[in-house]
C-alpha cells in the first residue's frame, strides 16, 4: 500500500503558508493543534517552534530536539567510530572496521587496508549524515576501488571508517522515550521497470510523484549513480524489464531518493528491544537506530548507526505502509498530553 497520493502528503506533511518548514516540524505542528495546543513558528527555514499552553512551553528545533535532550548526545551520535565502541562494550553486534585520518602516507594507507581488500566492506566518513560520502562494495573490493573511496570520503570529513559489510536489509527503529514508536525498511533510491521506458525517464516519472517531488527526496543524476549503473552493466538509456527494480544508490537514505516502508507491526520485539537498549546508552530520549538484519527468524543483527535527528515525517507518512503518529508521542514525551 502506497501512501504517496498528493493528498496524503499534503494532509500531513505540508503547512500551507510556510513552504520552507520540513515536513517533521509540520507534523509536530499539526499533531499540536490537533491538541489544541499554541504554536509559534520562530524560524521557518530552520524548522524552529515554540509549543505551548498555560501551564507548559517548549521549544523544538527540527521536530526532534528538545528540552529532553542531553546536550552532548548530538556530537557523540555524529562521531560514529566512538558510537560503536559503545555499543561494543555494551554486547550490542556493530560492525568490525578501523578509522583513518587525513594525511596518512600511501605506504601506511594500503598497509592498513590491506585486511579489507578482497572483501565486502563499506567506506564512510565519520561524522557526516544522509548518505554523503558512502560507498558500499558488497562485492569482492579492490585495492585501487576501496582506495577511491577513502579518497572520496576524505572530502567530507578528515576521519573516514572502512568497515565490515553486513548482509542484510537496513531498517530504521525510532525510539521515543523508553519505547519503539515505528519500524522502517529504509529501501534504497530504484526505479521499477515497465519494459518501455529507460532509466533516466523512469527517474524523472519518479522525481515527480508528491512523496518524492514535494519532500525534496529526489534522486539526483550524477557520477555516482552513473557508477552504480555501471556496475550493472546499465546505462541511464536501459530499458529494464516490466517489474524489475533497478537500484541507483549504494546507500538507503530517503533524503537521497530512497523510500521507508512500515514495518513496526511485523518487526519482532527482540530487535525493538535492541535499538532501546541502545539508545539509552547514550540517555537519548528521540533517536534513529539504524540495524541490519537478514533474517527476521534469527536473532543475528548489526547497529549500523545512532542518528540524533531521525526525520518522522516517514514515519508519520511513509512511502508504503500505515504512518505512524510520531508529533504525538513527542507531545507526550515533553509532557503536553498523556
Amino acid at each position: 500500500m502506497k501512501n504517496n497520493s498528493t493528498e496524503g502528503f499534503l494532509e500531513k506533511c505540508v503547512l500551507d503558508g510556510y513552504p520552507l518548514l520540513e515536513p517533521s516540524t509540520v507534523c509536530v505542528i499539526k499533531a499540536a493543534l490537533k491538541h489544541d495546543l499554541k504554536v509559534d513558528i520562530l524560524d521557518e527555514a530552520r524548522s524552529f517552534i515554540k509549543v505551548y499552553n498555560e501551564d507548559q512551553e517548549e521549544y523544538i528545533y527540527q521536530a526532534t530536539k528538545t528540552s529532553k535532550d542531553v546536550s552532548t548526545y548530538p556530537f557523540v551520535t555524529d562521531n560514529k567510530e566512538l558510537v560503536k565502541d559503545v555499543l561494543r562494550e555494551n554486547n550490542i553486534n556493530t560492525p568490525n572496521g578501523i578509522i583513518l585520518e587525513k594525511g596518512v602516507s600511501k605506504r601506511d594507507l594500503t598497509y592498513y587496508i590491506r585486511p579489507f581488500v578482497g572483501k565486502s566492506i563499506v567506506v564512510k566518513p565519520n561524522t557526516t549524515n544522509k548518505g554523503i560520502g558512502i560507498t558500499v562494495f558488497e562485492k569482492p573490493v579492490t585495492e585501487k576501488d576501496l582506495l577511491d573511496a577513502i579518497k572520496n570520503a576524505f572530502k567530507y570529513d578528515s576521519k573516514v571508517i572502512v568497515e565490515e559489510f553486513q548482509k542484510g536489509l537496513e531498517y530504521r527503529f525510532l525510539v521515543i522515550g523508553d519505547e519503539c514508536i515505528c519500524v522502517l525498511h529504509r529501501r534504497a533510491a530504484s526505479v521499477v521497470g515497465d519494459g518501455k521506458t529507460n532509466i533516466e525517464e523512469l527517474i524523472k516519472l519518479k522525481n515527480k510523484e508528491p512523496w518524492h517531488g514535494l519532500s525534496g527526496r529526489v534522486i539526483t543524476i550524477d557520477d555516482g549513480l552513473k557508477d552504480i549503473l555501471k556496475r550493472q552493466k546499465l546505462t541511464l538509456k536501459s530499458i529494464p524489464e516490466k517489474g524489475k527494480r533497478i537500484f541507483v544508490r549504494d546507500n538507503s537514505n530517503c533524503s537521497t531518493g530512497g523510500e521507508s516502508i512500515d514495518l513496526t507491526d511485523v518487526m519482532p520485539d527482540e530487535f525493538k528491544r535492541i535499538a532501546v537498549k541502545a539508545a539509552k546508552l547514550f540517555n537519548a530520549k528521540i533517536c534513529g537506530v539504524d540495524i541490519l538484519i537478514e533474517n527476521f527468524n534469527k536473532f543475528e543483527y548489526s547497529v549500523v548507526e545512532l542518528n540524533d535527528n531521525p526525520g518522522i515525517g516517514i514515519c508519520e507518512c511513509p512511502y508504503e505502509g500505515k504512518g505512524r503518529p510520531i508529533g504525538d508521542a513527542i507531545l507526550r514525551l515533553l509532557g503536553f498530553i498523556k
